[in-house]
């Protein structure tokens, strides 16, 4: 069996398959008014594309020039560790540290503390999900079995 094209036919279906199965026909349908009453009409292969989901969910975000892998791990740290730190509580706080394990394995922890009375600590911002991942449980354990550090999660 053969598939008989006009060329007219098959240069639409390779402008289909250039712009995802776009055609002017959707562009019309995309057509919408911005705020000020223009009319605004995306061009094909212009299309703003949508921004792939993570694999658990979590969007990063931007404060004050800082960008964090999820927005529950900015809130714990402007609302817990950046105040204990201006408090005088803390004398050390840092962000985002690399530890080195075995097999060429890094283990990057989200905060890194160290108190008034030389306490560290790795805290790590975890939903209930990415606490039951595997591999975060590995590296968990490796932490404690190479460098006697509990990582506190929250």
């Amino acid at each position: 069996m053969s598939l008989r094209m006009t060329e007219e036919e098959y240069a639409e279906l390779m402008a289909r398959r250039r712009t995802g199965g776009i055609t002017n026909k959707t562009i019309r349908a995309l057509t919408y008014t911005d705020g000020k009453g223009h009319c605004v009409r995306p061009q094909l292969g212009v299309l703003p594309q949508p921004e792939p989901r993570s694999k658990y969910g979590n969007r990063r975000v931007e404060i004050d020039g800082m960008k964090f892998d999820s927005q529950h791990e900015a809130d714990y740290y402007f609302t817990n560790l950046l105040i204990l730190y201006r408090a005088g509580r803390l004398k050390l706080l840092a962000r985002q540290v690399p530890f080195d394990l075995p097999g060429g394995i890094k283990y990057v922890a989200d905060f890194v503390t160290v108190d008034t009375e030389g306490n560290v600590a790795v805290i790590d911002a975890k939903s209930e999900i990415t606490r039951r991942n595997r591999t975060y449980i590995n590296k968990k354990k490796q932490m404690w079995a190479i460098w006697g550090i509990e990582i506190q999660e929250v």
